[in-house]
């Protein structure tokens, strides 16, 4: 079953519960790994940004 399944299915024994506790730690490593992804894609945006203001800057300079 996935995740979805396993909120609307009844969780009302202890098997259902340390089941569906395994499938929250899955989905729960999936967007952990998948955050760490964005923020290092993230980061490498702020790197690019600032080197491109800084060549702006520079360009802006030279041109004035």
């Amino acid at each position: 079953k996935d995740l979805i399944d396993m909120y609307d299915s009844p969780r009302d024994t202890g098997p259902q519960l340390k089941k569906f506790l395994v499938v929250l730690a899955q989905h729960r490593q999936q967007l952990e790994a998948q955050l760490a992804e964005l923020q290092a894609t993230l980061d490498e945006v702020k790197t690019h940004e600032k080197e491109t203001r800084a060549l702006l800057g520079k360009s802006a300079k030279s041109a004035a």
